[in-house]
């Protein structure tokens, strides 16, 4: 009975094939084993081979794939993913074709199996090469990226399904035939210059090249020592967000220079993260100052300002949203009135961006304001003299009335007598309008 696990039933029918590689990667990255085929291709010690890593010694271009498929492994245990990569090996290339997998070793944890075959590098019989570029071509025909091969001489070596479909040309038509006779070399097309500077520096230059009705593809040519592999992919719907976004920001600073209020975005550290018109002509005119964005909000605070503003913006940064109304002296003397609006700013994902300060001028709101307060103090003063000043002579009309009164017992004259009631009423009436002045100024 076969009490061996899995992978060690594994590790002793691979160690010794003359055909596939077989490597076993833990969580971190390391190698935790490889077979004599591996090592014998790429010369490592296998008794050291723990300290390395798997992305050591590959090609630039295909390391972050190699490392997607990887982490689409762990994602999904059990199922098989399918990666080429080059491995630069004293001045050699090797290219593998690897299939990976996870499972779980002894102790339970996530590790990484691979099976591969050298596709370049080593001589290998027709059959088996023959084999392996069919299953490599199907490969390429799997993805949902696009995919062009050309020589030197810019001849199309390969070309896969998605670029069939994309360009309406079949491969028949292409393979063999030069790439400009498809594609137009005009100074108009990012394609023409990006291939062509890749070729002349030996290096991967990546491009945008939109493909209208419907595509918008991000590039990368990669020089080789056959010619130039071009890999492409579809960002139409990021480029469409893209501008949607563009649109709404350039609508949204419309609607922020067609104000007349002040609008300035300030970060956390007292940079200035935008700002509209209103606040660019005014710090030019009211204190003589050029805003420009990474600007330090510090050097455009009034110094008498400076103890409120700092106050604000920490409360702001809390996340509370604050006004207050503050004059400040300009450059010219002039004093003039501004309401200060703080409140706090947050991206889609909840982290603080800065705080926006809104400034509005209120200065003819204040001096109304304070031209009311001027036209009310003054009418209490007037109420204050009609009630107290006139106040001591009526009460001594009132007083002459009461003496008065008492000399019409005596008199028999009806005129004298009718004269001395017309005086005491209207006296006593003056002096209940009086009163009430008095009560209202003081409640007041």
């Amino acid at each position: 009975m076969n009490t061996h696990s899995p992978i060690e039933q594994m590790i002793a029918m691979l160690e010794h094939s003359h055909v596939f590689m077989y490597m076993i990667i833990d969580q971190k990255g390391h190698y935790r084993y490889i077979n004599q085929k591996m090592s014998t291709i790429t010369g490592w010690d296998r008794s050291m081979i723990g300290s390395r890593r798997y992305e050591e010694q590959i090609h630039y271009a295909d390391v972050d794939f190699l490392r997607q498929q990887v982490h689409q492994a762990l994602q999904h245990p059990g199922e098989k993913f399918s990666v080429i990569a080059r491995y630069l090996i004293d001045e050699h290339q090797h290219t593998i074709q690897w299939e990976v997998c996870s499972s779980k070793d002894e102790e339970g944890e996530e590790q990484i199996q691979a099976m591969g075959v050298l596709l370049s590098g080593d001589p290998l019989d027709d059959f088996s090469a023959s084999r392996y570029l069919h299953q490599f071509n199907e490969y390429l025909d799997g993805v949902s990226d696009g995919f062009f091969a050309l020589d030197r001489n810019w001849i199309f070596l390969k070309v896969n399904r998605f670029f069939e479909s994309v360009t309406g040309l079949s491969r028949q038509e292409m393979i063999g035939r030069s790439f400009w006779d498809f594609f137009p070399d005009t100074e108009d097309q990012p394609y023409a210059a990006a291939m062509r500077k890749a070729f002349d520096l030996e290096e991967t230059i990546t491009f945008e090249q939109p493909w209208p009705p419907d595509h918008h593809f991000a590039v990368s040519a990669t020089p080789s020592k056959e010619g130039i592999i071009c890999y492409f992919i579809d960002i139409s719907l990021q480029k469409k967000q893209q501008l949607e976004l563009l649109a709404n920001e350039i609508k949204l600073k419309a609607i922020l220079d067609s104000t007349t209020d002040i609008n300035i975005l300030i970060s956390a550290d007292l940079r200035v993260l935008n700002f509209n018109r209103t606040a660019d002509l005014l710090s030019k005119e009211y204190f003589n100052a050029q805003l420009f964005i990474g600007a330090d909000f510090n050097k455009y605070v009034p110094k008498e300002l400076g103890h409120y503003f700092r106050e604000h913006f920490e409360r702001a940064l809390a996340g509370e949203k604050l006004t207050t109304e503050r004059p400040v002296a300009l450059l010219n003397g002039d004093v003039i009135w501004f309401e200060f609006l703080y409140y706090p700013v947050y991206s889609e994902a909840g982290d603080m961006l800065g705080v926006a300060m809104n400034i509005t001028n209120i200065d003819a709101r204040k001096k109304a304001e304070m031209k009311l307060l001027q036209q009310y103090d003054r009418m209490r003063e007037i109420a204050y003299l009609q009630s107290h000043e006139a106040r001591a002579p009526l009460s001594n009309i009132l007083g002459l009335i009461n003496v008065l009164m008492l000399y019409t017992e005596k008199t028999n004259d009806p005129e004298i007598v009718q004269v001395l009631e017309l005086l005491n009423v209207s006296a006593s009436r003056l002096d209940t309008v009086i009163q009430k002045i008095v009560s209202n100024t003081r409640h007041e």
